[in-house]
């Protein structure tokens, strides 16, 4: 089978974009996108060209972007290019260059696949590439995933050429004549990536001159693996997780239950960027006490008594918010109705913890939105005396993200209503009211 029939095959096997759709094409000008880009001219696709010059090799990085505008004027098809500051943005990210570089593309190259209405966003990867990643995320250490290999479509990015090695690559440009530039970066061995391909792939070759089909081979038997074993998760996610919107809840008896909770918490929680370490250090706290909390770059773990909440870190909320007389709806910090008073005779008196009824005469406005502080007491609705706010929180088990999540209403320094879940006695409706004011909180 020859090359072009190869990549056909893998499409087709692989149900990636059909001829005749229209990809976002990432060419940089070196071998494997040159290649890409021909393949797909080949099979009839409608081509955008797209290339990231990221100024990482000087005089080098702008060649390579005349090249490849050149190239797409030879194949008459649209040309869109950008440029980055990736050092700069690495370091204002605190990451990796290489890692600056590939949001910087990915990101960019979304956009323009929404831009010019394209189905996906072809990337050169191949065999080699999938083997190189094997072992760099066997070097940092991986899960099951980091060892399956590069997959053939990941959200809106397809890669047509996994099924093939550098070396049919190169082949193929040298049999249709292709020109293409050379990274002179690929050789730099202090890139992990470069050390792999050039000193620890050679290494295994020597060993097994077949080495390339055997990781092919490996590729597939795990990758049915983690077939079976995201059938796995998914089932204890059914029984074990809830999303709440705000957040998702982790029951922690079906997760003991499942076997093997290591394993299971490190898939349930990958999403969120919690390390492996952390993991570790989560599983053995389960059964400490409630309120511990596991930190990852965007989340926050808290292991409350029968449940570990998740939830994304935020920026900190203002400190209060006003809402003055005249003020019917807020949207911000939370969503709230206000009621104009209404004389007692026409009101429907609601019973749901969501709204509050409450004596419009002894109101003091603005009233105030503001988190619970240290000291707070109120005197709940249905109860007699005050209680800290500390107690009422124990009293009905709130976890700690429900306590930092709470807002109290405020009028003239005392708490008119835990919103959403009670009010005070002190702004009741009794029988002296004689006008209500209505507040409902969604």
């Amino acid at each position: 089978m020859n090359f072009l029939h190869t990549i056909e095959s893998y499409i087709i096997a692989n149900q990636l974009p059909k001829p005749g759709e229209k990809l976002i094409v990432g060419v940089s000008g070196g071998a494997d996108s040159v290649a890409l880009l021909h393949v797909l001219q080949q099979l009839h696709y409608q081509c955008v060209v797209a290339h990231c010059n990221f100024h990482l090799r000087g005089k080098e990085s702008d060649e390579d972007a005349q090249f490849v505008r050149q190239l797409a004027t030879t194949y008459n098809v649209p040309f869109e290019s950008i440029h980055f500051d990736t050092k700069n943005t690495a370091k204002q990210r605190g990451i990796s260059i290489e890692m600056a570089a590939r949001d910087l593309r990915y990101d960019w190259f979304e956009t323009l696949r929404q831009q010019h209405n394209a189905c996906a966003i072809a990337i050169a990867h191949h065999l080699d590439d999938s083997i190189e990643t094997f072992f760099i995320n066997l070097a940092r250490g991986t899960g099951l995933r980091g060892l399956v290999g590069i997959q053939p479509r990941q959200a809106n990015v397809v890669r047509p050429f996994l099924n093939v090695t550098r070396f049919e690559i190169e082949k193929y440009l040298t049999d249709n004549h292709l020109l293409f530039r050379t990274d002179s970066s690929n050789f730099d061995e202090a890139i992990l990536r470069n050390k792999i391909r050039h000193t620890i792939v050679p290494a295994f070759k020597s060993i097994n001159p077949s080495f390339d089909a055997t990781m092919k081979e490996n590729f597939e038997r795990l990758s049915e693996t983690m077939e079976v074993a995201n059938s796995l998760v998914n089932s204890v996610q059914e029984q074990a997780v809830k999303d709440f919107g705000s957040h998702i809840a982790i029951e922690i008896e079906p997760l003991k239950a499942s076997g093997n909770i290591h394993f299971y918490l490190f898939e349930l929680l990958r999403p969120f960027h919690f390390t492996a370490t952390t993991i570790h250090d989560i599983v053995n706290q389960l059964e400490g006490e409630s309120g511990k909390q596991f930190f990852s770059a965007t989340h926050r773990l808290i292991k409350d008594r029968t449940q570990l909440l998740v939830h994304a870190l935020a920026q900190p909320e203002p400190e209060t918010y006003l809402i003055d007389e005249n003020t019917h709806h807020i949207d911000k910090p939370l969503q709230l109705i206000v009621s104009e008073p209404q004389a007692i005779e026409c009101v429907t008196i609601d019973r749901d913890k969501e709204v509050a009824c409450l004596d419009a005469d002894k109101l003091r406005f603005p009233l105030i939105l503001r988190r619970p502080k240290a000291g707070d007491y109120f005197y709940p609705f249905g109860k007699s005396g005050k209680k800290k706010l500390s107690d009422f929180f124990i009293d009905n088990k709130w976890s700690l993200l429900q306590k930092e999540q709470c807002w109290l209403l405020i009028s003239d320094n005392q708490i008119v209503w835990v919103v959403g879940t009670r009010i005070d006695n002190r702004f009741c409706i009794d029988k002296n009211t004689k006008k209500v004011t209505k507040i409902r909180f969604f």
